[in-house]
């Protein structure tokens, strides 16, 4: 048997430890030879090191993915670069842009197929048994005529669908965190949206499970994010524009600066003379469209001007011909305009190319007699021999402010519509207007020239179809009003709630409808014409007739502006129509002298004592502005007789460019209205509320005189910012408005069976006027179709033009057309006649209920 003797041990003494040992019992299964913790216990620590390790990780994973959500939630810079906003905005814009062509797209398709029907409608007519000779003749015309204007309308929509988007305009940085917001807003939205989805599905297929997988998913994702440093939320791809964009341009225009949609290009300098009548047309602050640069200024301008583009067409130093005025020759030669000589630039540098087009002043020839005022009526058949039209090709006289006479004039030729791009309203960036020297700024012209209503000395009579940018231009003009203290806005909303967003800005506001509406707008017209008596008595104390010197303007009151929007609603009342219209004729005739200027919009500009205007009111406005209406009759209605002819026809102008219109003031000439709407329009009614309230002049603030003798004659004060008044003393000869509400309320069963059209200008519950449903009616009644005059016996009307009018009106406002312009023939009737479908009127019906 061997003995294992143990191991020699070695002892050093300097390591010899003399304190007493001390001893510690383990338990067996945790200690191993020597003391040594045994795998159990290394086991145990290892394990709870990695737990709070990993736990950590998810932690710190948890909190990382916290912070980048809601920087991808508030849509962050850090995450969510400029560059991706601005895609996304152009992106958006472009789309918005598509929806709106398609629209219009769907609405002319539908109006030709429309036609279309007619015309085979009125093949059968023709053909019918019963059809005499002439009568199927007569049908064959029409049906040519319709199935043309189907053509032509079909033509547009091709033109529509073919249109190249040309609104691309550099978001600004104001724009860029407006859309950085709205994209956070949907994004919060769509989280919402899925999370109240993940809710459902957890009811529908288990809770716990399915709310167990997803904590277990961010369990997993907090600990990657926590674990592996490199994975963390990146910037989002900028995405792609959906269109082509045009280059950007080589230098940043004040226009892109401020926010504005683009402007078209100008020729600088051209300016009206100060005092001057009519529009004064100044030059416009922002610069030019990009790539445009301006290059010529007049002789006596201070500030040197810069250098003129490069040409392509080979213009050297000193040189006045170039190969445009070569062209604009021989298109003057052919059409007439001038009869020998050469169109010749009146400076070298007068001329300046942008893309798609060129401008310049330019000098007829001498020795021929020819002059500005002998060209401008040509411009048709000169802008024919270039190969444009009206649209693409402009002519003005250039004022001597701007080194003009009589021979030099500005021209503009365009290979697309100057208009298709709207320009903003500079107001965005004013904190004051002075309306009677400076004027408001309200529209721009084919040169990029601001068109200013100067309150000084211009009425206006703005006339326009349904949705032709009557309301937009009436924004600018309110706004700009405004904006001076000096003036007292008295508004009239004959289409309310259109106007109600300066309800508590105007000094009068008149929104109610009907009867109600027409009294106190009656009482507000007679109040200021009383009130012209006490301003000619201080202006006749300073021996004036008129206001020379507008620090004289405060002494009398201040300025008062009269705006009524659609003015048929007003004075086709038939109680107090005839008053309405002699007040407007008093005002029109002797307001300006005095400080009372007239704004008047409508759509149907009819003359006469029994139109919507008499021509008391519209012979002595100064401006007529005419955006596009239905009929070459209308426009020379809202311009004067002979425009069409002269080729100023606001009927041919493209539907599609709302805020565009012929203006007749000095001259005619082509502008659209300045773009003022969205946060820009908030803006300017937030410096406007400021600065009045500041002033103390809103209503309530200062003592009013016309409002006071409003209440005089008995009329309440506008909207819920005054405090009630008393009611005037009942007239016994007056039906109240109960009393007519009773009779005609559409709710009850007797309401159709009302005859007269005392109250034909309400309206029923559910928005459709009660003249058209009682029409409709009459209509169904005698077979589906009718003639106005019987039309008007079976409804009680005395003067079947005026239920025409009445009814023609109602149909506009829905943008509803009577087929082949009204003429219809009646089973039974010996020639056809001007008359009414009842799915004509069913149509108009339905989209005002829609």
């Amino acid at each position: 048997m061997t003995t294992h003797l143990p191991d020699r041990i070695i002892v050093d003494a300097e390591f010899i430890d003399d304190d007493e040992p001390i001893t510690t019992t383990a338990p067996e299964t945790g200690t191993g030879r020597g003391g040594c913790p045994g795998l159990a216990a290394r086991t145990a620590t290892f394990l709870s090191a990695a737990a709070v390790r990993e736990t950590t990780a998810v932690r710190t994973g948890l909190r990382i993915l916290v912070t980048e959500r809601a920087g991808w939630f508030n849509s962050d810079s850090a995450l969510v670069t400029d560059a991706h906003v601005r895609a996304d905005l152009l992106n958006d814009r472009y789309a918005t842009w598509q929806q709106e062509q398609a629209r219009e797209a769907q609405r002319l398709t539908e109006k030709a197929e429309a036609l279309e029907r007619s015309a085979d409608e009125r093949l059968a007519e023709g053909g019918a048994d019963d059809a005499d000779p002439g009568d199927h003749k007569r049908a064959g015309k029409d049906v040519e005529k319709l199935r043309s204007e189907a053509a032509a309308w079909r033509e547009r929509v091709r033109q529509i669908e073919a249109q190249s988007y040309t609104g691309h305009r550099e978001p600004t940085a104001a724009e860029l965190d407006g859309h950085r917001r709205r994209m956070a807003n949907r994004r919060r939205w769509k989280s919402i949206a899925i999370g109240l989805a993940a809710g459902w599905g957890m009811l529908q297929v288990g809770g716990p499970t399915l709310l167990g997988g997803i904590i277990t998913g961010l369990l997993a994702i907090g600990w990657a994010k926590g674990r592996f440093t490199t994975w963390r939320a990146a910037p989002p791809e900028v995405p792609q524009l959906d269109y082509a964009a045009p280059a950007a341009p080589t230098t940043t225009t004040a226009s892109a600066a401020a926010g504005s949609p683009g402007p078209a290009p100008f020729i600088p300098g051209q300016a009206g003379p100060t005092g001057a009548a009519g529009p004064v047309f100044t030059k416009p602050t922002a610069a030019a469209a990009p790539g445009f640069t301006a290059s010529w200024t007049p002789a006596d301008a201070t500030t040197p001007a810069p250098p003129a583009p490069a040409a392509s067409s080979g213009l050297g130093e000193g040189e006045l011909d170039c190969e445009e005025t070569d062209q604009l020759t021989e298109a003057m030669l052919a059409a007439g305009a001038i009869s020998d000589g050469t169109v010749r630039l009146a400076r070298p540098e007068s001329i300046s190319r942008v893309p798609g087009g060129w401008l310049a002043h330019v000098v007829l020839p001498s020795g021929d007699g020819v002059t500005v005022e002998t060209v401008l009526p040509k411009l048709g058949q000169v802008a024919g021999e270039m190969g444009l039209d009206r649209a693409r090709f402009f002519m003005d006289p250039v004022h001597a402010s701007a080194g003009g006479n009589a021979k030099t004039i500005a021209v503009a030729a365009f290979q697309e519509d100057p208009f298709t791009t709207p320009r903003a309203s500079p107001l965005t960036g004013m904190d004051a207007v002075d309306v009677w020297t400076d004027g408001i700024p309200v529209a721009f012209d084919a040169f990029g020239a601001l068109v200013n209503l100067v309150l000084k000395d211009t009425s206006l009579a703005l006339g326009g179809a349904f949705r032709s940018g009557k309301g937009a231009a009436l924004r600018g003009i309110i706004a700009g009003a405004l904006m001076d203290l000096r003036v007292n806005l008295r508004l009239v909303d004959g289409k309310a709630p259109g106007q109600d967003r300066w309800r508590n800005l105007a000094a009068t506001f008149v929104d109610e409808p009907g009867t109600k509406g027409a009294k106190r707008t009656r009482a507000l017209l007679e109040a200021l014409v009383t009130d012209l008596e006490r301003r000619a008595a201080i202006l006749k104390r300073y021996g004036m007739e008129q206001i020379d010197d507008p620090d004289l303007i405060a002494e009398l009151g201040g300025l008062e502006l009269v705006v009524i929007d659609e003015a048929a609603a007003i004075t086709g009342d038939k109680k107090h129509g005839a008053a309405i219209k002699e007040a407007l004729s008093s005002l029109a005739a002797r307001g300006l002298a005095f400080g009372i200027v007239l704004v008047v919009a409508t759509q149907v500009v009819t003359k006469g004592n029994d139109g919507v205007l008499p021509r008391l009111v519209t012979g002595n406005i100064t401006w007529k502005w005419a955006m596009r209406v239905t009929e070459t009759t209308e426009s020379n209605m809202a311009l004067s007789q002979g425009a069409a002819k002269a080729g100023w026809d606001a009927s041919t102008l493209d539907p599609a460019i709302r805020g565009m219109g012929i203006l007749l003031a000095d001259r005619y000439r082509r502008i659209r209205s300045l773009w003022l709407d969205g946060t820009d329009l908030l803006k300017v009614i937030d410096t406007i509320t400021r600065t009045r309230t500041a002033a103390g002049r809103l209503r309530g603030q200062w003592a009013d005189p016309i409002e006071a003798a409003m209440r005089n004659l008995g009329t309440p004060p506008p909207g819920h910012t005054a405090p009630p008044q008393p009611a005037a003393p009942a007239d016994p000869d007056e039906e109240t408005s109960e009393d007519l509400d009773d009779e005609f309320n559409p709710d009850t069963e007797d309401w159709e069976d009302s005859t007269g059209d005392e109250d034909d200008e309400f309206v029923s519950a559910d928005g459709a006027p009660i003249l058209l449903l009682r029409a409709h009616k009459a209509v169904l009644a005698v077979g589906g179709r009718i003639h106005t005059g019987p039309l008007a016996q079976a409804l009680g009307y005395e003067d079947s033009r005026k239920l025409g009018i009445a009814l023609n009106t109602l149909l506009r406002e829905v943008d509803v057309e009577r087929p082949a312009g009204g003429q219809l023939r009646v089973p039974g009737t010996e020639k056809p006649g001007l008359g009414y479908y009842a799915e004509t009127l069913a149509t108009a019906i339905e989209r005002y209920r829609g």
